[in-house]
């Protein structure tokens, strides 16, 4: 499945690029834990990679091994696609995050303004 074109373009917030573990929990594989790795991520969701594609609307209970611990969320997916063998889920959080969210979970892995960093 490939991203719909509203999630292509100019993001509304900015994404912060990272490279975070992180464990999912879905419906769709019950007794599983999914081990994959946060991309980018900001006040409205995430961008992850995990090894199974995830059905577009399905909750995903993620557990972020940041820099300060591990950091419980809740996402919704929005759009999956695969790209060279790995499988990318665009998610959405309910509420937006606070101003600065995402910011401070890995330093030194940031885009720098101006450097394409994705917006959303």
């Amino acid at each position: 499945m490939t991203p719909p074109r509203a999630y292509l373009g100019e993001r509304r917030f900015p994404r912060f690029d990272v490279a975070l573990p992180v464990v999912g929990r879905v419906p769709q594989f019950p007794d599983q834990d999914l081990r994959g790795t946060v991309r980018n991520i900001g006040r409205g969701g995430l961008m992850a990679e995990f090894p199974v594609e995830l059905v577009p609307g399905s909750q995903v209970n993620l557990t972020l091994h940041t820099r300060n611990g591990f950091l419980q969320e809740t996402g919704r997916v929005v759009w999956a696609v695969t790209t060279g063998g790995t499988i990318r889920h665009g998610m959405a959080f309910p509420e937006l995050k606070d101003r600065d969210y995402g910011g401070d979970f890995s330093p030194g892995q940031h885009a720098e303004e101006g450097s394409g960093l994705e917006r959303g």
